[in-house]
């Protein structure tokens, strides 16, 4: 990736959490040989204490607080994202059906009798899928207007091509964090910017050799590891800060107590670890499905290694190009790029104007189905 692609590409994920560029950016950094259960300030807390009555100082303080809490979330993070296992759990278990289910869809002549018994051991997914159909403005599909019950009956009534496009939807949906506090519309964003990307990637694989259901699941469920990343990092923020703040009150340390109350998760350091691991633990996640058919792995795994537009595959290519036209947008819409960083952008991701006058008239906040 080059300087300018990398120099958006982390604009665009500092405005995705919040980032503000007037304050001290937190850098994520693994101090090894410091253990994790140092005391909190220590001697230098001590030092500051005495200028605690001005406000500059106390400012400091709180500054000087976050920093040390984050040097032991980054030690604690770092082993925790190193363990598959471990992070896994921290998104909802779509389950082995399901996944065998994704790679029944990449096949060409895949009919509704082979997906019936693998959605029908997919509890949540042939629920979601029941209450699609049975929504008012579908209930006349049936000659009596009754509820359909059957998952059969839904799935012939969606056709094949639609859950396509629903199945892949319905798994990413599940798999957003429910809570992101502090920052607030983190689900929301993250929801249209993934939905987006696939649409954008599955149209520009329409006009390919490329089978526009793989590039649509490549593109959707390529942030997956950013929620992982998120959840784990504020989990271990929160972990973290608690045993400080009970430390602190312990040690009836009143001005570190209020200091460490007032903190929360930090924009920067949160934007600094999804560019380290997310792209990583995207491949990682979806290795443990044991795709055959849908080279989902494979091409999140080429995005991974960040080898650059020419070195990916002609699927990895279209994803590529997906993301910069998506992220373009977003940045676009708040002044945060210029016509000509933005062409060079596009050079860089073969990104021509036939390609941005198809993703122009794509509507990329909607699905298209018709059932």
């Amino acid at each position: 990736m080059s300087s300018l692609a990398e120099q958006l590409h982390q604009q665009f994920w500092d405005d995705f959490v919040g980032v503000n560029p007037e304050t001290t950016r937190l850098q994520y950094q693994i101090k090894t040989g410091t253990p994790t259960s140092r005391k909190l300030l220590a001697v230098d807390a001590q030092a500051m204490k005495a200028r605690l009555a001005d406000q500059q100082a106390r400012q400091q303080y709180v500054e000087f607080a976050q920093a040390h809490v984050h040097d032991q979330v980054a030690d604690q993070l770092f082993q925790r994202l190193g363990n598959i296992a471990l992070v896994s759990a921290s998104v909802f278990d779509l389950g082995q059906h399901y996944h065998q289910l994704l790679d029944k869809l990449a096949h060409k002549a895949v009919t509704i009798n082979q997906l019936d018994p693998l959605i029908s051991q997919t509890e949540w997914l042939k629920e979601d899928l029941l209450k699609l159909v049975n929504q008012p403005q579908y209930r006349n599909r049936t000659a009596s207007g009754a509820m359909v019950k059957d998952v059969k009956t839904a799935l012939r009534f969606l056709g094949v091509e639609s859950l396509q496009l629903i199945i892949p939807v319905y798994g990413m949906r599940r798999c957003l964090p429910h809570a992101t506090d502090p920052f607030v519309g983190f689900k929301t964003r993250l929801w249209d910017y993934s939905l987006a990307c696939a649409i954008a990637a599955k149209r520009l694989a329409e006009d390919s050799a490329e089978l526009p259901y793989a590039a649509f699941c490549v593109a959707l469920f390529h942030p997956i590891g950013h929620i992982v990343v998120t959840r784990n990092y504020l989990r271990t923020y929160q972990q973290i800060k608690q045993e400080e703040l009970l430390k602190a009150r312990d040690e009836r340390n009143t001005e570190l107590t209020n200091a460490l109350d007032s903190l929360e998760p930090d924009a920067s350091f949160l934007s600094n670890i999804l560019l380290e691991f997310a792209e990583i633990l995207s491949a990682d996640m979806t290795s443990r499905w044991s795709l055959q058919q849908l080279p989902l792995c494979q091409t999140l795994d080429q995005l991974a290694e960040g080898i650059g537009f020419n070195g990916v595959s002609p699927l990895g290519s279209i994803v590529q190009q997906a993301q910069v036209y998506v992220q373009w947008q977003q940045l676009k819409a708040t002044d945060k790029v210029s016509p000509e960083q933005a062409n060079a952008w596009f050079t860089s991701v073969g990104l021509t104007n036939e390609l941005l006058n198809t993703l122009a008239k794509t509507n990329l906040k909607r699905l298209s189905i018709d059932i």
